[in-house]
This record gives structure tokens, C-alpha cells and sequence, in this order.
């Protein structure tokens, strides 16, 4: 009889945790305040650094939720020394970036000498490809040039690194396109070096 009460007991006790815990699962709830952004257009599959396919939300830096207003513009970048962020935002069932993360790197490292101050900075460049070959033929600045010219350099040289992969490599369908880049700097250095760089500067 008396292992009959414990093995009751121990049943009431597995069927009032079952209970708590379906309770505490009605509780979580879809997060509501997540909002996606299609800057290329609601159809468009968005890639991001690796190829991998993302979507874009309010949890990412708004350089990449504006809303397009170039047709040419299918890539945004965003390179600081910490990180190197891209999405592709149209024509990714055309063409595509060929993931290259030794050389995000190494577009990183450049930039790490200039972390003197917290700035911003951004440009564009437009580029064109060969019919024949899919590879860059032509390469320049386009409605926006990073304002410090060792910036612009770092910038143009990454855009000419890239390397790209097409629907169709005998005939490649995306002929020009551009790129948004936006580079961040962040603060590392002391007031020292700050001053020592104005008075280089001047």
C-alpha cells in the first residue's frame, strides 16, 4: 500500500509541473516591434557578406533600410576596423559578390591606422563590366567621394577586389552597377596624438 501512495504522489507531482510548464510557454509572445525593410523592392532576395540570404529589420544600422532611389545601386557596404557588412539588394539572381572574407579583412586592417577620431564618412562608385568577360572594365567615384582622400583609396581599391559571380558567364546579363560604401572610424587615440595629427594636417 505504501508504494501505491508514492507512486501517486509522484504522479501529482509530474502532472502539476507538465501544467506550469504549458502555462509559461502561452506567455512568450511574437516580437511586434520588428519592422523589415526592402530598400530594392519587396521581390528582391537580399545577400549579405557570406551569400547568405537576410532580411533586413530595424535591428540593423539604417544605412541599410533607406529606401533605394537608383535602379544601378545593387550593393550598400558598410567598413569599419571591427567589422565588414554587405547587402545585396537587387539583382542577386543575376549576379553576385563571391564571398572573400581574408580580403574583408584586410579592408579592415587598412583602416585601423585612421582611428583617431569618431567620424562618418560615405561614397558611391559606379562601376562598369565587360560584355565579354563579366570582369570590371571601369571603375570611378559617382555623386559621392569619401572626403578624406586615403578613405577614397581604401574604398576603391575594395571595389576593384571583388570578385563576381554570373547567372550566365558567357554572357552576363548586369553590365554596370554601384555601390553605396559607408566608412566608420572610431576614437582609439589619445589627445596627444589628435593634436599631433591636426598640426601634420596644417
Amino acid at each position: 500500500m505504501k508504494y501505491i501512495y508514492m507512486g501517486l504522489y509522484f504522479t501529482f507531482l509530474f502532472f502539476s509541473y507538465s501544467c506550469t510548464t504549458t502555462d509559461k510557454t502561452t506567455d512568450i509572445k511574437p516580437d511586434k516591434d520588428k519592422q523589415y525593410f526592402y530598400p530594392g523592392g519587396k521581390e528582391e532576395t537580399i545577400l549579405n557578406e557570406k551569400g547568405e540570404v537576410v532580411q533586413i529589420s530595424n535591428e540593423d544600422p539604417e544605412f541599410f533600410q533607406k529606401t533605394s532611389k537608383d535602379w544601378r545601386e545593387l550593393f550598400r557596404v558598410i567598413i569599419s576596423s571591427e567589422g565588414y557588412q554587405v547587402r545585396q539588394i537587387r539583382k542577386s539572381e543575376w549576379i553576385k559578390r563571391a564571398p572573400d572574407e581574408g580580403g574583408d579583412k584586410l579592408t579592415m586592417e587598412e583602416l585601423k591606422p585612421y582611428n583617431k577620431v569618431d567620424y562618418v564618412d560615405d561614397g558611391v562608385v559606379a562601376i562598369e563590366l565587360s560584355p565579354y568577360t563579366g570582369k570590371i572594365q571601369n571603375l570611378n567615384f559617382d555623386t559621392r567621394v569619401p572626403r578624406i582622400n586615403e578613405l577614397a583609396k581604401i574604398v576603391q581599391n575594395d571595389a576593384t577586389r571583388w570578385k563576381l559571380i554570373h547567372k550566365n558567364e558567357d554572357e552576363p546579363s548586369i553590365l554596370e552597377y554601384k555601390i553605396f560604401y559607408q566608412i566608420k572610424l572610431q576614437k582609439n587615440a589619445s589627445r596627444e596624438e589628435v593634436i599631433d595629427l591636426l598640426k601634420k594636417k596644417k
